[in-house]
């Protein structure tokens, strides 16, 4: 068995990176032509060229395909990759995940992040789980402490709680009484990490940060304007403050376009656009449009929520792409296209924006984010196709990151 992991990860100072691992993939897989087809071959080989060239860890988005599954079938084939896997509190009975997070450290050595994600109605109702979107926090904190209690080596109780089990019927429990777990005691080995793995987790609203501050070791914020990001995060640290905590850790979750000079990088970015073209672009914005509106309105006649929007609209109505220097939110980040995110990001959450220079202006934006935001020691970033952008990653941008941890 390889040997246990000390307590501290909060102790670490250098600056993390980690790069997106999934079966989507391709040169622009935001459009159906530009997409790879499924192939986990593809997946080892970049689970292991991630791990060679020295990434912290790698993130699994959700999927159709189950993330712990396929992190699992990665252990054998990398050394000191972590992975962090999103999990929706719920979905799995917590005492179970507890026994697959022990099963996957003690095989790993210990590798395995947990991205602790509350989901949406569309992604949760396929599953039976139907709670009311205002108590999706509530049983998130109820979920984690009962995780992180078995995942320490304590029995944990469901009383009182959003995932109580009064209800259940049988010859031992009579309905309305209260039934605990006490009795089938702790899980027989761990806790592996120390205290237990760790939860990464984001939330841009009051409510988000609230939850954030109460339950997550480390706090993810994603890539927008400067001074956005920081706000969002001043203001995570003090929900954190009000539960009495404090976060590990801070991660900006985003995209990055790296190459040698700044203008390769741009045209590597603007590419993506130019594949997809103006046509293609327009048709998947109008559909976008009338989903998140629920059909009110469309690409003729919607109005963006600022000018900066509004010129991309126009320049799709037109028949054109929008112009480079308009997709630039600020120096060196610009507004882009991502695998789940099939068009700008109209709704201004900020999940397709890009970092987008040379090896030295991009380490220079990370220095910016480690020195001037509270707590930011860690990256997560994507860029298609995977492999062939984290290894673009590691020549042009590693040699600049003076502190970097693997």
């Amino acid at each position: 068995m390889p040997e246990r992991p000390s307590d501290g990860e909060e102790d670490d100072v250098g600056t993390k990176i980690l790069w997106y691992l999934k079966h989507i993939d391709g040169r622009h897989p935001w459009s159906a032509s530009g997409r790879y087809g499924l192939d986990f071959a593809r997946l080892v080989r970049t689970a292991q060229a991630l791990d060679q060239v020295g990434f912290y860890g790698a993130l699994h988005g959700t999927s159709t395909n189950d993330p712990l599954v396929s992190v699992a079938s990665l252990i054998a084939v990398t050394t000191r990759l972590r992975f962090l896997i999103p999990v929706y509190p719920g979905l799995t009975n917590p005492r179970q995940l507890a026994k697959q997070a022990l099963t996957f450290d003690q095989y790993s050595g210990g590798r395995l992040l947990i991205n602790v994600v509350n989901g949406q109605d569309p992604q949760l109702r396929p599953y039976g789980q139907l709670v009311a979107h205002e108590d999706r926090y509530g049983l998130s904190a109820d979920y984690w402490r009962i995780f992180t209690d078995f995942y320490e080596g304590r029995s944990s109780v469901y009383d009182e709680t959003y995932l109580d089990t009064r209800a259940i019927t049988g010859e031992q429990t009579q309905v309305g009484a209260p039934i605990s777990v006490d009795h089938l005691g702790v899980l027989p080995y761990g806790p592996f990490q120390h205290p237990h793995v760790p939860l990464w987790g984001a939330g841009a609203s009051a409510a988000g940060q609230e939850h954030a501050g109460r339950v997550v070791e480390v706090y993810l914020a994603f890539l927008r304007g400067f001074d956005e990001v920081k706000d969002q995060v001043v203001a995570a640290h003090a929900a954190a403050t009000r539960h009495g905590r404090e976060f590990q850790g801070v991660g900006i979750h985003g995209s990055v376009i790296v190459r040698r000079t700044e203008q390769q990088a741009k045209d590597a970015f603007y590419e993506g656009f130019v594949a997809v073209g103006a046509e293609q672009f327009a048709a998947d914005a109008n559909e976008r449009l009338k989903t998140i509106t629920g059909g009110r309105f469309d690409l003729t006649t919607f109005v963006a929520p600022d000018a900066q929007r509004q010129g991309w609209i126009d320049a799709l109505r037109a028949g054109r792409l929008p112009a480079l220097d308009q997709l630039q939110i600020e120096p060196g980040v610009y507004a882009g296209l991502t695998e789940f995110i099939p068009l700008l990001d109209f709704g201004g959450q900020g999940s397709a924006s890009y970092l987008v220079g040379s090896g030295e202006q991009v380490a220079a934006q990370l220095r910016r984010y480690r020195e001037e935001i509270p707590g930011v020691d860690r990256f997560i970033f994507s860029a298609w196709p995977i492999e062939q952008e984290a290894l673009a990653v590691a020549d042009y941008l590693f040699p600049y990151v003076d502190d970097l941890e693997q």
